[in-house]
């Protein structure tokens, strides 16, 4: 019997020993072999981003001394954006391009006035603003972070993940590459760096990067039996999540940065310097609600459509309403808005009061 048991027990060790669970190794950094082909279609997307972008830039700078040509929206683009923001930036790229060709600098209205008919803008100091005050530029380019560049992330997640060639697509949409160097960002991932600590090498680009090698590992050691499939959903619930969260953590940084901008700049006497630092202002504010506008209607997010409907409307810019961001230069009651969004992305998210404070910074390499 001693005999028997003794077999038993050896029995039961090498079943368990043989049903013990894979242990997924994940690398310290990102290695694909055939990254450039793999990241083609999300390449041509960041590239007509950047062109679209240049153009708009382009305007400004030849606003009201130079006629300033249509500017087209590029198809690849186009087609990975979400559809009523798509619809949007069509039309934003038609009043760009008016405001530019206006004989006349951006004019404020007076307290309880709106626009005069056939306004179209202009600049205000060095920035080109439509008729209402808002910054278009910034809602064609900043707003395409998360209605086209997140929007596509979500479509390669749906897809097909069986080959890890599609976590490489996932690191380009963002704005990076295989080498996830903090010099060389673009798009979001500019901003999801500026949200972290460099030195440390903490934050959501870090955030990010992490999540994309476990991402990788869990498909190229999970093999026909799935063995990483939960790694691997989880490690992009987490990659989605730091790239929403440095998104708007980004309203946060641009909501101070433009209460503080109009705040200084009313304080300068009429003329040039104070038309510029007004302008920069609203170039701030204009960035913050581009951010938080870009992600209203794309899925998979924590933050709701409702909250960010209600942070549009404390920046005087409503979901499908004419803007009246230009309030926001002669209503200084209005200043406090910037701190309620603040309160408001800060209570969605959890950020603790140093958080809030550090995404004040812009870390750049």
């Amino acid at each position: 019997m001693k005999i028997k048991a003794w077999y038993l027990v050896i029995a039961l060790a090498v079943v368990a020993v043989g049903c013990k669970d894979p242990v997924l190794e994940v690398p310290t950094s990102y290695v694909s072999a055939s990254y450039e082909a793999n990241v083609a279609t999300e390449n041509t997307v960041i590239g007509e981003l950047s062109t679209m972008t240049s153009a708009a830039n382009d305007a400004e700078s030849n606003a009201q001394s130079s006629t300033v040509a249509a500017i087209s929206y590029p198809t690849n683009l186009s087609g990975v954006t979400e559809a009523n923001y798509r619809a949007k930036v069509g039309e934003w790229l038609t009043q760009l391009v008016n405001a530019a060709n206006s004989t006349t600098g951006f004019q404020t209205p007076a307290v309880g006035d709106s626009p005069m008919m056939g306004e179209e803008g202009g600049l205000l100091g060095s920035r080109l603003l439509d008729e209402n005050g808002l910054e278009l530029e910034q809602m064609i380019q900043k707003g395409s972070f998360g209605a086209a560049l997140y929007n596509h992330a979500l479509t390669v997640i749906n897809g097909d993940l069986s080959n890890s060639s599609a976590i490489d697509k996932l690191v380009e949409i963002h704005g990076t590459d295989a080498s996830f160097d903090v010099s060389g960002t673009t798009a979001a991932a500019t901003y999801s760096r500026r949200r972290s600590n460099l030195d440390a090498q903490t934050g959501f680009f870090f955030d990010i990067k992490n999540a994309l090698i476990t991402a990788k590992a869990a498909i190229d050691q999970g093999g026909d039996d799935d063995d990483f499939v939960t790694d691997l959903n989880t490690s992009l619930d987490n990659y989605l999540l730091a790239w929403e969260k440095s998104n708007f953590a980004t309203v946060i940084y641009y909501s101070n940065a433009a209460k503080t901008g109009l705040q200084d700049a009313s304080a300068l006497p009429d003329g040039q310097a104070k038309d510029d630092a007004l302008g920069n202002a609203m170039h701030a504010y204009a960035e913050g609600v581009a951010f938080a506008a870009g992600f209203r209607g794309i899925s998979r997010k924590m933050i709701t459509d409702a909250q960010i409907d209600s942070i549009l409307a404390l920046l005087l810019a409503p979901a499908g309403q004419t803007p009246t961001s230009y309030r926001f230069l002669n209503e200084a009651s209005l200043l406090s808005n910037f701190d309620q969004v603040i309160s408001d992305i800060q209570g969605i998210y959890g950020f603790t009061a140093a958080e809030v404070t550090s995404f004040y910074v812009n870390n750049n390499p």
